[in-house]
């Protein structure tokens, strides 16, 4: 074969060839473009809801409502204080009153907790009877009832045990200086709950009016506040409380619990009834000793064995008891009681006289060491087979504190007649409805400026219908809880806040649209490229030589025309 025979060209196309390779590339483009294009488009589109998003900004950055940061000078968190001032003529009460309110506002005017006087009187009492009576009155629960005491010198004010009503004294001599006092002792009363207030607002909320706010307060209330709400698991419309009796040896087997919860923990549920609902369980293990890390110590001169504060902190088995992280949606409090074997009783803590302690937003754990039964018969000693209420009865004094605790119930404390005297369980338990109400209403204001922040730096994320309607219905319980709060209604304004907070998290957190955000474009391309590559490789070529052979024939046409 000669080099010119090697090298020798293909014969021509023919005219009917080529019109039938372009009509395939053609064929093959409009399939792609107006059938493949079309629905690729339309099988793989997002759906996104629409969703108010800038309303939803605007919740966390204190600038519209429904919130209590809103767009006025200051936010409201009222509450209601009656002032009852028996044997006072009604125009030197009315005056009392106003001038009161004018110092109150004056104390409060720059922070979100603002108590609203209110001139009633009693039935029962003589003289003049000023404003409505506290008995046609009685279904607006007051948060403070405040009633004159009499005269006496000097000025004194304090709170009955276990109410939340205040008796005051004053001299005649007092009573140009009385509004200022009277102010002064209100306002004290609810330091501890406004500075709880501040704290949430300042980690919730982007934009407030209450930016230096809490310099005004010393340093120590405010870190008190903050251990307490450190100490507190999370604020959730819904709790789990588990009781254990774990037992480090086959006895005890049972324990007389329901005695003990009806006594001490009941109670407290159906006080709290109204701010959170509170599911309570029990069990029994056996054989479960303590981490195997820890070594009890003797300490000469003390029977027994005893703990060393280091290690509280790994007291729990983790590996072997049987403790549920969560049970439900919100946060499960476990209280466990430890009946320690009879090689080690009695146990107790190191500098702990009570055998007891707090773990931060989880728990509480208390020692219980029960007296040995010797078996005279076969000379053998045992530990009872059953825990009686009378053996529990300290431990759960004991865990009925903790309970609060880790609630987040506030121990406020004011300045009494002689000294600092903490205040009522009544009153503790309403201030904490109002701080889980607001924050609440501010952690569900804060998940939907987040959502929104996400769906609007992320376009390929679907927004389902339903999250469109759990958005609805948590600004619509924004709305209704924030009107709930102006009005002190804080029944409902928790209520309200519980849904709200419910839905938001629902929303924030739905399947559907958790997954795509970590599915960024860059995948989608790995995806597609394997599988288009080869194929769109030949018809891009095929379709440029089609597009050059059109040009060419095109410019030989201008060549031809004269």
């Amino acid at each position: 074969m000669t080099t010119v025979e090697a090298h020798k060209k293909a014969p021509p196309e023919t005219a009917e060839s080529i019109n039938l390779r372009s009509k395939i590339v053609i064929s093959f483009w409009a399939v792609i473009l107006l059938l493949g294009l079309p629905t690729w488009l339309k099988t793989t589109q997002i759906y996104r809801a629409s969703l108010p998003l800038q309303d939803m900004l605007a919740l966390s950055e204190g600038e519209a409502r429904p919130l209590l940061i809103c767009t006025k000078p200051t936010p409201i968190v009222p509450v209601q204080v009656w002032l009852d001032l028996p044997g006072v003529l009604c125009p030197d009460a009315q005056t009392i009153v106003q001038e009161t309110q004018v110092e109150i506002e004056s104390l409060h005017r720059s922070l979100p907790l603002r108590p609203w006087l209110r001139l009633v009187h009693n039935k029962e009492d003589r003289g003049p009877k000023c404003g409505p009576s506290t008995e046609e009155l009685r279904e607006e629960s007051p948060d403070l009832e405040v009633r004159l005491g009499g005269s006496g010198e000097p000025y004194s004010f304090d709170i009955l045990p276990g109410n939340t009503k205040a008796y005051f004294r004053y001299a005649p001599s007092q009573r140009a200086t009385l509004p200022k006092s009277l102010a002064a002792s209100v306002s004290d009363i609810f330091s501890s709950e406004i500075i709880a207030h501040l704290l949430n607002i300042n980690s919730l909320v982007s934009n407030h009016a209450y930016q230096d706010a809490l310099p005004r307060y010393s340093a120590d209330a405010v870190h008190e506040v903050e251990l307490q709400m450190g100490r507190a698991a999370k604020i959730s419309p819904q709790y789990h409380a588990t009781f254990s009796l774990f037992s480090a040896g086959g006895s005890p087997s049972s324990w007389d619990i329901q005695k003990a919860l009806d006594k001490h923990i009941q109670p407290l549920v159906y006080a709290l009834r109204k701010t959170a609902r509170i599911a309570l369980g029990t069990q029994v293990q056996l054989f479960s000793s303590y981490s195997p890390s820890i070594q009890p110590k003797k300490i000469d001169g003390a029977e027994g064995h005893f703990l060393e504060q280091k290690d509280l902190t790994s007291f729990v088995n983790a590996a072997e008891w049987p403790l549920s992280p969560s049970v439900g949606d919100g946060p499960t409090l476990n209280f466990i009681a430890y009946v320690p074997s009879k090689a080690d009783v009695p146990l107790g803590v190191m500098d702990s006289p009570g055998g007891a302690w707090l773990v931060p937003q989880w728990g509480g754990i208390s020692i219980l060491n029960l007296d040995v039964i010797t078996d005279h018969e076969f000379g053998s000693t045992e530990l009872p087979s059953q825990v009686p209420e009378e053996k529990l009865a300290s431990m759960f004094e004991t865990f009925s504190t903790q309970f609060l605790a880790l609630l987040g119930v506030p121990t406020l404390t004011y300045d009494g007649p002689v000294a600092e005297r903490l205040l009522p369980l009544a009153f503790r338990l309403q201030a904490h409805q109002r701080i889980s109400a607001l924050h609440l209403h501010l952690k569900a204001a804060s998940s939907l400026a987040s959502l929104a922040r996400l769906a609007k730096h992320l376009h390929t994320i679907p927004i389902p219908k339903h999250v469109s309607q759990l958005v609805d219905n948590t600004m619509s319980n924004l709305t209704a809880s924030d009107a709930a709060m102006l009005e002190g209604n804080w029944d409902a304004a928790i209520e309200h806040a519980s849904l709200a907070y419910t839905d938001s998290e629902k929303a924030f957190f739905d399947k559907s649209m958790v997954g795509q955000v970590y599915f960024p474009d860059e995948h989608k391309v790995a995806v597609y490229l394997p599988f288009l590559g080869p194929i769109a490789v030949p018809l891009v070529v095929s379709l440029l030589r089609e597009i050059k052979r059109f040009l060419e024939i095109i410019r030989a046409r201008k060549k031809r025309s004269p």
